[in-house]
């Protein structure tokens, strides 16, 4: 997607209309003797051109999920109250601000919460699309996904939420990831440096070891 500082159009933050046609399919992994937890196949995009090239039949859906996803990670993002903590662990130029420092960037030594209602937060990679389970009122879902561009950082070059569950790599263009992937968290606010990198690496590492067990006990 194009790198850009500036504040999120106000149409971003509308709901966007329930599409009419699903994306992409659901799939159940099953692992031994008992189901795993479900699995959703989603398609990863950068922007809406991408999604409309994919399915250009679905060019309102394309254009109205990437409204919604960028909407989502100004809610959903994690929070810094540096510029400077942000891209110490996302990379330069790839944080922007938030909240009242929407559409600018202090200094990366000024803190935002000194006051304010401001923050910031890595710009948004692309976004997932997948299907609802069956029973939603509506057929999709999206999320924004996330990637560092700082080699130092454990998520370099890994495409993570906010909630920083890794869900691929950067350039995967179809992944597998668990439905609660989809379920919009409440916004991480990090209180140290590399805080969030601490937290992503943690999770992947219990995901690691999650489908490992799963494995193991295989009937």
């Amino acid at each position: 997607m194009k790198r850009s500082r500036s504040v999120l159009s106000p149409r971003f933050k509308k709901q966007a209309a329930a599409p009419t046609a699903a994306a992409v399919s659901v799939s159940l992994i099953l692992s031994g003797c008992s189901p795993a937890p479900k699995q959703e196949t989603a398609r990863v995009y950068k922007t809406a051109e991408e999604c409309i090239l994919v399915n250009p039949d679905q060019e309102q859906l394309c254009r109205d999920v990437f409204g919604e996803a960028q909407a989502l990670a100004e809610e959903t993002a994690p929070r810094f109250t540096s510029l400077s903590d942000c891209e110490a662990e996302f990379g330069a130029d790839q944080c922007m601000g938030g909240g009242d420092l929407a559409g600018s960037l202090a200094d990366g030594d000024q803190y935002a919460d000194s006051g304010g209602g401001g923050w910031f937060m890595p710009m948004m990679y692309g976004y997932m699309l997948g299907n609802m389970l069956s029973g939603s009122s509506r057929k999709y879902r999206a999320a924004p996904v996330y990637s560092s561009k700082n080699a130092r950082s454990p998520m370099y070059g890994k495409l993570v939420t906010g909630a920083g569950d890794t869900v691929g790599r950067a350039g995967d263009r179809v992944v597998r990831t668990s439905a609660s992937a989809f379920t919009p968290q409440k916004a991480t606010t990090v209180t140290q440096r590399g805080g969030f990198g601490k937290m992503a690496k943690v999770k992947s590492a219990q995901a690691r070891n999650t489908r490992s067990s799963s494995r193991s006990w295989g009937g």
